[in-house]
């Protein structure tokens, strides 16, 4: 998703070169940011292009806030009820909660969220870059466990 976001980001910024995406930003929240700003700034994108653009970050962004609390916090068994927790590891902020219940179809819907989100981020570099892979921008698109993705339109 990193990549893509990357590739995304040298698109908007009108780069084509095969190692543009280097210059982008090293965090996903910042390049995030970055994007939204780069494409609020493009003059060549129709507004339906643009809103699925604005989209697919914000499912870019959810779908890594929830990669960092399967990564950066401790998934334990929860021994009354056989249940999985995400205990955190820091103190979590007034609105957070301190442990949430997850189950293992809780993992794999995370893992085809951010499938899907790559895909709809490498079709979205694609459209702004030649004006294809349509699908991919603006239709629904579903990630499946094995990295593959598909679309309806």
């Amino acid at each position: 998703m990193d990549a893509a976001l990357r590739f995304v980001h040298a698109v908007l910024r009108g780069q084509h070169e095969l190692d543009a995406y280097l210059d982008a930003p090293d965090y996903v929240s910042s390049n995030v940011k970055a994007c939204r700003k780069l494409l609020a700034e493009h003059s060549e994108l129709n507004e339906e292009t643009r809103e699925a653009v604005r989209r697919t970050l914000t499912a870019v962004s959810k779908a890594y806030a929830q990669r960092n609390r399967f990564t950066h916090d401790f998934l334990r068994a929860n021994l009354l009820d056989k249940t999985w927790e995400l205990a955190r590891l820091s103190r979590p902020s007034a609105d957070e909660p301190e442990v949430l219940t997850v189950s293992s179809e809780d993992m794999i819907r995370l893992v085809c969220e951010i499938v899907a989100a790559t895909w709809r981020l490498r079709g979205a570099a694609r459209n702004i870059l030649r004006g294809t892979w349509s699908g991919m921008t603006l239709g629904e698109v579903e990630g499946d466990w094995d990295g593959s993705a598909s679309y309806v339109h």
